[in-house]
């Protein structure tokens, strides 16, 4: 799969296990950036990484994870669950629906920032999750990730905020 931007061209592939080490360095990437904006998203990236790999890994295996490169090195990665996880369930409140696919670890590499990459991915999985059949699309960030919050809304209403494992806002994009 690829697409094409100011005639740069993207391959969107199925991470493979082999691929888990690009996957990390890009979420380490997002979550020192976020660090210096004062915020924690993906925090536990920086202070439990081995902690967190095994989740990435088996999102991984489970073949929701996709890598983006352009020329060879990995610019992006997302993960489409169509399995509610934990905080899934914890954060949605209800059990898996085969119509939603969870949308997480949306990252772009901050070199590769600005040039419409995020907003062509979420393009990207509209149209995945629609040929798959699913009816929503869900995701969420922490609230007080403003420049997030303001990115996300510029396409998308924001569904509510939660106070479950912190304050999170939701978003729910109907197909």
């Amino acid at each position: 799969m690829r697409f094409i931007l100011d005639e740069e061209v993207y391959e969107i592939t199925q991470a493979k296990n082999e691929d888990l080490r690009k996957v990390l360095d890009l979420l380490v990437n997002a979550a020192t950036w976020l660090k210096t904006k004062r915020t924690k998203q993906w925090s536990y990236y920086l202070t439990d990484l081995d902690g967190n790999e095994e989740e990435v890994l088996h999102s991984i295996e489970n073949g929701a994870t996709y890598l983006v490169e352009k020329e060879g090195q990995p610019i992006s990665t997302l993960t489409l669950e169509n399995n509610p996880s934990g905080w899934d369930l914890d954060l949605w409140g209800e059990n898996a629906r085969d119509d939603v696919v969870y949308l997480h670890r949306l990252v772009v590499h901050r070199n590769h920032a600005g040039k419409g990459i995020g907003a062509a991915l979420l393009d990207w999985v509209e149209k995945e999750a629609q040929e798959a059949g699913k009816k929503i699309i869900r995701f969420d960030c922490i609230a007080s990730n403003e420049g997030l919050n303001h990115y996300y809304q510029k396409r998308y209403p924001l569904k509510e905020v939660v106070d479950i494992h912190g304050r999170h806002s939701k978003y729910e994009i109907i197909l």
